[in-house]
């Protein structure tokens, strides 16, 4: 790793190393090339060079301090080839402890065995995972109730699954059809539901339904980057993807510089922000492949599909095209709406640039950037499955599926009462409301 990235400095607002090719978080030892900051062109996979840049461990994979060469457990890992190709050259260990909560023991052992060397810098992250620390302590608690019940969905979500993308598909094309607007709408809504519900199969072990979420014209395989490898581990750092990648629209960091415009123009241009973020998400895919950045995946091209399907049962090309546009404009309005509001962007929640608390053990600060939704509805099957519900939860356990995180509730509600205190929660309205202020908010939280 560069030396000059470890140097010390006084900083307001961005932070960079005197050449400007780091930009440092309000974390010790987190770091993040600067030049990525806004750069609304940049695909998940530029961003895991980025990282692999950072992490420096050539073509291993690192975990705590050891070096391991997962080459040959490619093809054998459980959870699917992906995971262990797409993370080569990068630190694991954060990917690693959230993935593997039951066989924890075994887990470890088969890592062992392609164990290389140790590691000869410190990790590019801050957070740490004791023994007894909370995180640890919480994944042993919760270890039997998870290998008692599994942690695959149930049958009742894979068909909840199955009738949201069935009910799409179908009412798209009676939409196209018929150029019924309000029943393109009701497709468009499916879509976001659809798109929601399978954020829960892509962050699981590889199964056709992860290609659910392809039918929003987003990749699964991109954001398994973006979301699972970017913000869920690092939430509301320099590291999350999901913050770089709206600004400057949306200026979620307290350390960030910000307009009269940008901190209260938002109320009104936030709204445009959601409906356009699946299209926009087509034309920076095509814009990558023809700079010869990224390749087409098979599944890139369902999105085509679609489209063409709808030309076809529409009455005119134009009518197919029209129909295309407001079903993912309405669906990306859907989860851009419940998802920047699900759970993060309170100023309640740590932002890069408050004072991180002093000992950062990696569950804790995951419940710091994330804050629980209160209604009774938003604790119902679907509506978790649906709105990114039980967020606190879903950041600890990524890999459980979300019909299991209730079974361990009791357990995370008494293990978090002997770390840090009672769960936090806010009503939906509350946490919509917070989002604003944070997008308005310049000055940090002292004394996390």
């Amino acid at each position: 790793m560069n030396s000059d990235i470890n140097e010390n400095f006084d900083w307001q607002n961005v932070k960079v190393t005197p050449d400007g090719k780091y930009l440092r978080s309000s974390f010790p030892g987190l770091w993040k090339p600067s030049a990525e900051r806004g750069n609304h062109s940049l695909s998940p996979s530029e961003w895991l060079q980025g990282k692999r840049e950072l992490d420096d461990v050539g073509d291993y994979w690192r975990v705590y301090n050891k070096l391991y060469n997962l080459e040959s457990f490619i093809q054998k890992h459980p959870g699917g080839s992906d995971w262990i190709e797409m993370t080569r050259g990068t630190d694991i260990t954060e990917a690693f402890e959230a993935s593997h909560v039951v066989n924890v023991n075994k887990v470890e052992a088969v890592l062992a065995k392609y164990y290389v060397k140790d590691a000869e810098h410190p990790r590019n992250s801050p957070y740490t995972f004791k023994e007894d620390g909370f995180y640890k302590t919480l994944k042993r608690r919760v270890e039997p109730v998870f290998k008692k019940h599994g942690v695959s969905p149930t049958q009742r979500i894979l068909w909840t699954q199955d009738i949201l993308a069935i009910g799409f598909i179908t009412l798209s094309i009676l939409a196209a059809w018929s150029e019924n607007f309000v029943l393109t709408i009701v497709a468009g809504l499916f879509l976001g539901l659809s798109t929601t519900a399978a954020h829960n199969s892509f962050h699981l072990r590889d199964s056709f339904r992860k290609y659910y979420f392809d039918l929003s014209a987003w990749s699964s395989y991109e954001w398994r980057i973006s979301h699972a490898l970017s913000h869920h581990l690092f939430p509301n750092t320099i590291l999350d993807y999901e913050i770089a990648v709206f600004e400057p629209w949306l200026e979620m960091l307290p350390s960030r510089p910000k307009t009269f415009f940008q901190r209260y123009g938002s109320l009104v241009y936030a709204h445009l922000i959601y409906c356009v973020m699946m299209p926009q998400d087509c034309v920076r895919r095509a814009h990558l492949w023809y700079l010869g950045k990224t390749k087409p995946r098979p599944e890139n091209f369902i999105i085509l599909l679609e489209l063409l399907t709808y030309i076809y049962f529409a009455p005119s090309v134009w009518a197919g095209v029209r129909c295309w546009l407001i079903v993912l404009a309405v669906a990306s309005y859907w989860v851009g709406l419940v998802g920047i509001n699900a759970a993060h962007h309170h100023p309640d929640c740590f932002h890069d640039g408050d004072d991180p608390r002093q000992d950062p053990d990696f569950g804790l600060c995951q419940l710091d950037a994330t804050i629980e939704k209160a209604e009774e509805i938003h604790k119902t099957e679907f509506a978790i499955l649906t709105t990114f519900g039980e967020h606190p939860l879903h950041h600890l356990f990524p890999a459980v599926c979300h019909s299991k995180l209730h079974l361990v509730k009791p357990i995370f509600e008494k293990t978090l009462e002997e770390f840090l205190g009672r769960n936090r929660s806010l009503s939906q309205l509350e946490l919509f409301i917070g989002t604003h202020k944070q997008l308005a908010r310049m000055t940090p939280n002292k004394g996390q």
